[in-house]
């Protein structure tokens, strides 16, 4: 369940949230102006040389602030000294403890029915590494940010109809309710959650070639104000344009791994819920442990 590649201008969700912030608008101003470029580098400062950012997707359309299961769950660690960025992919099911559950066992999905805190310090106590920053981002999100690029061109493993949409094996061109579809099925695979987390970083590293074309960062300049308004981060917003001008103006390759833990099947009653068993996912601990290395290892 690893996957491996170097990405030209920035690491997959770094370079997504940072656009999010107005990266494409520091870009401009940087190339305008010799006083925004000092203003980016005085935000650079600001930053840690290696931090982790928490990123939650959960599963609504509408106000990103609401609280509701978190169905993506990805710590991403980055090195701003050595280029290096970590992709740590958790499942939903995955049967662990929250800061609030006092020692009980809940599925990380409804660690968001209490706020993005709890789904991070949920992570946090898995992976025993803190997270510095969140983004946490819901399904009007995506579908502004793919919409805004003007679609997103995508690889697909199968053959597979989703809430109506139909897609081929091979290269699919999407809009953000087909691609929001893409990334939501697991029902159609064999391999269920699983497909879904290998489609959904297929996603990503579609977005990753979108966003790193003047055209797809043009078209997202231009619905700026909207996309912001659907993203809730506690990163500032000088902070994320640093983060991405620091690859764009420096012309910095990022080397960014991905890493997938999974488990096994089991039938388990969860904090949430707790008048019933429910399916879960028992982690793999020793892939958690090696979870754990793989972040550290980029943090030194």
């Amino acid at each position: 369940m690893k996957k491996q590649w170097l990405i030209k201008l920035v690491g997959t969700m770094v370079l997504i949230v940072s656009l999010l912030a107005g990266s494409s608008m520091a870009l401009l101003a940087a190339e305008e102006s010799e006083a925004a470029q000092t203003e980016t580098a005085d935000s650079q400062a600001e930053l840690p040389e290696s931090f982790v950012i928490y990123i939650s997707g959960i599963d609504i359309f509408g106000d990103v602030s609401t609280q509701s299961r978190s169905d993506v769950n990805l710590l991403m660690a980055v090195n701003r000294n050595t280029g290096k960025i970590l992709l740590l992919n958790t499942p939903r099911d995955y049967y662990v403890e929250l800061p609030i559950s006092e020692g009980q066992r809940d599925k990380l999905t409804h660690a968001g029915i209490y706020g993005v805190e709890v789904s991070k310090g949920a992570m946090e106590m898995l992976y025993g590494v803190p997270a510095d920053y969140y983004a946490r981002l819901n399904f009007s999100s995506f579908e502004t940010i793919i919409d805004a690029l003007g679609g997103i061109e995508v690889y697909s493993e199968y053959d597979f109809v989703a809430d109506g949409h139909t897609y081929v094996q091979g290269m699919n061109f999407l809009n953000g309710a087909e691609a929001l579809a893409f990334v939501r099925e697991r029902k159609s695979f064999a391999e269920g959650d699983i497909q879904r987390g290998k489609d959904q970083m297929e996603m990503l590293k579609a977005l990753i070639t979108r966003l790193g074309t003047f055209d797809g960062l043009n078209s997202f300049a231009q619905v700026y104000d909207e996309v912001a308004s659907v993203v809730e981060t506690n990163l500032s917003k000088e902070q994320l344009m640093a983060i991405a001008s620091e690859q764009i103006l420096n012309g910095r390759s990022w080397e960014v791994e991905t890493y997938y833990v999974t488990g096994t099947d089991g039938s388990e009653v969860t904090y949430s819920i707790p008048g019933a068993a429910a399916y879960v996912m028992i982690p793999n601990e020793e892939e958690v442990a090696e979870g754990t290395q793989k972040l550290l290892a980029v943090l030194e």
